[in-house]
């Protein structure tokens, strides 16, 4: 009912929701709210205690939460929100990693891809690829390799002239070797060649790596944060 490979829309009369796996690796269960408020959340609390299921949200921003702590959903993960400015960004001399057109037939090469750089409970499923392209007017893939192999990749998601870094990772056993500064790099001469007013991106709060890399790379952090919340 609710482990689906694409999202499932539910409706009752305390509200409407999406639900689909959070991944191909994890039991746990995607949860999107459309429309409800503490009626719902406590309905699916609850039906999370009598089943034995685990619900996580989708990305809900920081001050909105109120409701979901009051339903006794707890705070699983903090998402910090980084912004660059382009406009004020010059055109670094590097050779740029490959980038081409982000489409559907790109996803079965990233699946595995994505399972060598991030742990099982980041990892991204094709449903959630799908929805990336989805959620921006253009997509751009830009793949990084050493020597023939495939170790890093990032997605930049733009509509009018703004862009969201939706994805980016190198591979375990080739970070800490400058293939990250390598990858962002052709990904702000990418964007700024674009003219992109700015990037935007989140993080795991607690991922100390990721959030270096970025500000060293001139990435700011906002005044927004997202929450996901859990049943559990």
């Amino acid at each position: 009912m609710y482990l689906t490979d694409e999202k499932t829309k539910h409706s009752s009369w305390v509200g409407s929701y999406q639900t689909r796996k959070w991944n191909d690796v994890t039991s746990i269960i995607y949860f999107e709210k459309v429309y409800g408020g503490r009626s719902l959340l406590k309905r699916i609390k609850l039906e999370a205690e009598n089943t034995g299921l685990k619900f996580n949200s989708s990305m809900i921003q920081e001050n909105e939460t109120h409701s979901w702590l009051s339903s006794g959903w707890n705070a699983a993960e903090k998402l910090n929100v980084l912004s660059i400015n382009l406009r004020s960004l010059e055109l670094k001399n590097i050779e740029p990693s490959h980038c081409e057109n982000f489409t559907k037939n790109n996803i079965d090469e990233l699946i595995d891809l994505d399972r060598s750089i991030f742990s099982p409970y980041w990892q991204n499923s094709r449903a959630a690829f799908i929805e990336t392209l989805d959620s921006c007017n253009q997509n751009f893939l830009f793949k990084e390799y050493s020597g023939d192999s495939l170790i890093g990749y990032a997605i930049l998601g733009a509509t009018r002239n703004f862009s969201f870094l939706q994805r980016f990772g190198i591979s375990t056993e080739y970070q800490h070797n400058g293939h990250g500064s390598k990858l962002l790099n052709s990904v702000l001469n990418f964007a700024i060649e674009k003219k992109y007013i700015n990037i935007r991106l989140n993080t795991q709060e607690n991922n100390e790596a990721a959030k270096g890399l970025y500000t060293k790379h001139g990435f700011e952090f906002t005044k927004t944060n997202f929450i996901i919340l859990s049943t559990s």
